[in-house]
């Protein structure tokens, strides 16, 4: 073992320890590490630290400040490693032996509780082990722990995720320990109106744009975030004697994260586990939103037929990805081409095949006087508003029934009971028989702009909506094809343009 008069270089390690009696913050752990180097005069090289938890680094992930003391003992120059506990270096088995043999090649020492170790000494390097195997140990026998109580809250149907926006906890006043979740009387209503708004076909940008406009307040209004250096991101309790400039969220809706926000099965009140909904669980919190609603709107954002591309934040054209390409073998849309020649008009192409054009005004002035027409009849929202419940029911039992047997079929493979080809040959029969289910079950809604423009005064409601909300009706009312002609530059034809209402 090196006399401890040579190692007077050392890199202090600290890593977040769980919140239990007889753990230290990662300050707290650097502080006394500091005092242990100044009693036996050590020369303090480099401090590093990893202040989240290890979990945020499972899946091979490498934590930052623990990779930059590898780097550091490879790179030589330092004597001795210093860490509160050996547990804080790692209670990954393969971490702990690339660290001890990484320590044995460039000759470092390992001080920790107290103590200092020479991994090449055999007395030393098995008591490194011990320690080491029993931090394994304990991980392991904590991630049971917490696996067991995670499937028992989801059994039981108790919550376990972060609290939703929309709901608020009632907790015990002398304990603090939540009792249970119940709806806010200010965030409920507005989930569900999102909801309702998404189902009924309007753009998620456009009710993220309304309700900033509104001025309504998002969940982490004025919150700190993860790269604040408060560190009070993501729910942590924030440094009180941080100086610094404050990280904050802007408070402001956003399209994405309004459409993510209504996604979550919690709102119907059931209860996920493993990424999957757990039948037969009835869940411990009130609904904001019936299943059927959720059903809705899971089965309108998994339609294929939703155009992957569209982005309404740049879109300035009424068609572009929502026309449809009419070349046999296409299923393309069509995008907008503006020529450097400003005298040459916008055309519609195809993005996929570039074989179908059309010239976009004339396109758009046929779909527009078509909806206008339509949208301008008295009784044009009666006649969308109805929908045959009956189809949309069965439908609705079909893919459930469909779910269901591939369901058993994966519990038989798992029961080795049923073969992987035979799961594979039910899967590719089965599959395509819930894509036509899931089709037909989808209801018709009216978005709410569509209300708003039709009637007697559709057309000049229509010129004063903003492009977002006609495209919003165009997509929900008809799907608009452009057909392939015999030559490509010719007189606008309307025959071109076939339009089928949904």
């Amino acid at each position: 073992m090196p006399s401890l008069d040579s190692a007077r270089s050392v890199v202090l390690y600290a890593r977040v320890s769980q919140a239990r009696r007889g753990t230290k913050s990662v300050p707290d752990q650097l502080a006394e590490l500091r005092k242990w180097s100044a009693r036996d005069g050590w020369r303090i090289l480099a401090e590093r630290s990893d202040e989240v938890s290890a979990s945020r680094y499972a899946n091979g992930k490498a934590r930052p400040g623990w990779q930059q003391v590898m780097d550091i003992i490879a790179a030589g120059g330092v004597d001795v490693l210093a860490v509160w506990e050996i547990s804080r270096a790692s209670r990954d088995r393969s971490v702990f032996a690339a660290l001890i043999a990484a320590c044995v090649d460039s000759g470092v020492l390992i001080a920790t509780g107290g103590k200092v170790h020479d991994p090449s000494d055999a007395d030393d390097g098995f008591m490194l082990d011990l320690t080491g195997a029993l931090a394994v140990r304990e991980s392991s026998v904590t991630s049971k722990r917490v696996k067991r109580a995670v499937d028992s809250r989801a059994a039981a149907g108790r919550p376990h995720a972060c609290l939703p926006f929309g709901y608020r906890r009632v907790c015990d006043t002398s304990t603090g320990v939540t009792l249970r979740w119940e709806p806010h009387p200010e965030r409920a209503p507005i989930v569900k109106e999102i909801v309702r708004r998404l189902i009924a076909g309007e753009a998620a940008d456009v009710i993220a744009q309304d309700f900033n406009r509104r001025g309504i307040p998002t969940g982490g209004a004025g919150r700190c975030t993860t790269k604040c250096g408060c560190r009070g991101g993501n729910g942590g309790a924030p440094d009180p004697e941080w100086a610094g400039e404050h990280i904050r969220t802007s408070g402001r809706w956003i399209g994405g994260n309004l459409s993510k926000l209504a996604f979550n099965s919690a709102y119907a009140a059931l209860r996920e586990h493993g990424g999957h909904v757990l039948d037969g669980v009835a869940a411990t919190w009130p609904a904001l939103i019936s299943e059927t609603d959720y059903s809705r709107l899971v089965m309108l954002y998994t339609n294929p037929d939703r155009d992957r591309f569209r982005s309404p934040k740049t879109l300035k054209h009424l068609g572009g990805g929502l026309y449809r390409c009419g070349r046999e073998g296409c299923d393309g849309r069509m995008r907008v081409v503006t020529e450097a020649d400003k005298r040459r008009p916008n055309r519609y192409d195809c993005r996929e095949c570039h074989r179908v054009s059309r010239l976009q005004r004339p396109v758009d002035e046929l779909v527009e006087a078509v909806l206008i027409a339509r949208l301008s009849r008295p009784d044009v929202l009666a006649t969308l508003s109805q929908t045959d419940d009956a189809e949309v029911n069965t439908a609705r039992d079909e893919v459930a029934r469909l779910r269901g047997k591939l369901a058993q079929a994966r519990q038989l493979v798992d029961e080795d009971r049923l073969s992987l080809e035979s799961l594979a040959d039910l899967e590719a029969r089965t599959l395509p028989r819930i894509r036509v289910a899931q089709q037909a079950a989808r209801p018709r809604g009216i978005p709410a702009v569509l209300a708003d423009i039709a009637g007697e005064d559709a057309a000049q409601r229509w010129a004063d909506a903003p492009i977002a909300d006609r495209r919003a009706i165009v997509d929900v009312l008809m799907t608009v094809t452009i057909m392939p002609t015999e030559r490509r530059f010719q007189a606008f034809d309307p025959k071109s343009v076939r339009i089928d209402w949904k």
